[in-house]
């Protein structure tokens, strides 16, 4: 019997080689401006000569309120349609391997936004996010936890504004050449917040029934494959479960997946938690979704392939697939620490694959605005320079880089801003 991981897989009108699939982050470098840059290019294209079946391209924005607002700089920006050749470069090169390119379309990054040029921050209601010390993924301290600035209902007329634009930037991805879009509706962003009753009190046509709850996914989702025709794929990533006292679950959750599915959808991706339980969301170990049952629930209630996330063990993934919990799996950290780690596993190389360590030392790094770089793959984020040292521009922020992640990094200093933040309260 063939290998289940290496079977073809059907996605809308695509023919994926195998079910193993880059998944989308926040790693791509672009230019200061938001175009792609030599290393965007370099980085994927190492991935798809690496063997996956299709790569996902995350920390890309598709709008410019979500620009303005974005935590991290820069971001891929795919909403400026003078960048249109550089986006078509970036397809030509992935696709020249074989590798169908989707890009994920951000509308917003809601809750976990940053108010600046004026504009406030917008979810579907106001309510925040409070991240609590012990909820944060391994390897990142944040002492006392993370309370972000309450956002603003957002009026109708500007969910609608973020909806056309939206719709326009899926489209210019098409005409830029690539396979497809993704609509991201997870963690805590813009999108995610029409989905929960935890998170939408709204009583217009954007809140409190299902059918209503999912309205901003399902006008994009319908309007793209209008003008898009049947070719292009359309993805949807959606929270699975929240994993928070009054959260939805599972079941709500893939409720609202098959309301979007009917508007045209090609495929669902899973991500669990959310922001508010980020260890579960980037999670230590493999299989929190399938042993919740929560990815059973979405395969049983949908029709369109199910990807799943967190299962960086080949053996875990091909169970998750036997057992019929997905169809594929989406690897995020396992592609940072090891670029190869498709063809080695379909070559039987298991033991030259590098493995991620699962310390986070690629989301601290996020999270201080740096350069995403892994502590397993010194070349990951430097692929662009083909084994060159770093040019002179980067000597000093990346000394300094290095003395932030040292001293962050301690369980002494955060011992000691813990005590000073206690005296500070008394």
């Amino acid at each position: 019997m063939s290998d289940v991981l290496f079977q073809s897989l059907r996605v809308g009108n695509l023919e994926l080689k195998n079910r193993l699939i880059l998944g989308p982050m926040a790693v791509l470098q672009p230019q200061k401006d938001g175009r792609p840059s030599a290393q965007t290019i370099a980085f994927l294209e190492a991935r798809a000569r690496g063997g996956v079946g299709m790569i996902i391209v995350g920390g890309a924005i598709g709008t410019r309120r979500g620009n303005d607002e974005a935590p991290f700089q820069p971001l891929l920006r795919m909403d400026i349609e003078a960048y249109l050749p550089e986006l078509r470069e970036v397809a030509e090169v992935v696709k020249s391997h074989g590798v169908p390119i989707i890009a994920e379309v951000m509308t917003g990054f809601g809750r976990m936004g940053v108010a600046r040029n004026g504009e406030d921050i917008i979810s579907a209601s106001p309510l925040n996010v409070v991240i609590p010390e012990n909820r944060f993924p391994q390897g990142i301290i944040v002492p006392g936890g993370r309370t972000t600035p309450m956002p603003r209902e957002a009026a109708a007329a500007e969910i609608k504004a973020l909806e056309a634009e939206t719709i326009e930037t899926c489209l210019r991805m098409q005409r830029a050449g690539w396979d497809g879009v993704e609509i991201p509706a997870h963690m805590s962003y813009f999108a995610a917040s029409f989905s929960s009753p935890r998170t939408n009190w709204r009583t217009d046509e954007y809140g409190g029934t299902a059918e209503n709850r999912a309205r901003f996914l399902v006008n994009i989702v319908s309007a793209v494959r209008q003008h898009a025709g049947a070719d292009f794929v359309i993805g949807l990533r959606i929270t699975a479960e929240e994993h928070v006292e009054g959260g939805q679950d599972a079941t709500g959750y893939a409720e609202l997946a098959k309301l979007v599915e009917a508007a045209g959808l090609d495929y669902v991706a899973l991500s669990d938690g959310c922001y508010e339980t980020m260890d579960v969301s980037t999670p230590a170990k493999d299989g929190g979704l399938i042993d919740s049952g929560a990815a059973k629930i979405f395969r049983e209630t949908l029709k369109v392939p199910v990807l799943l996330q967190g299962l960086h063990d080949p053996e875990n993934a091909r169970s998750a697939l036997v057992s019929n919990c997905g169809d594929a799996v989406m690897l995020a950290r396992p592609l940072l620490a090891d670029p190869n780690y498709v063809n080695k596993l379909q070559q039987g190389k298991l033991e030259d694959m590098i493995r991620c360590d699962r310390q986070n030392y690629c989301i601290r790094r996020l999270a201080f605005n740096m350069p995403v770089r892994c502590s397993a793959n010194p070349e990951m984020g430097r692929e662009a320079r083909a084994g060159k040292s770093a040019p002179a521009s980067r000597w000093l922020p990346g000394a300094l880089e290095r003395i932030v992640l040292g001293i962050t990094g301690s369980k002494t200093f955060m011992g000691l801003v813990r005590a000073l933040m206690t005296l500070k309260r008394g």
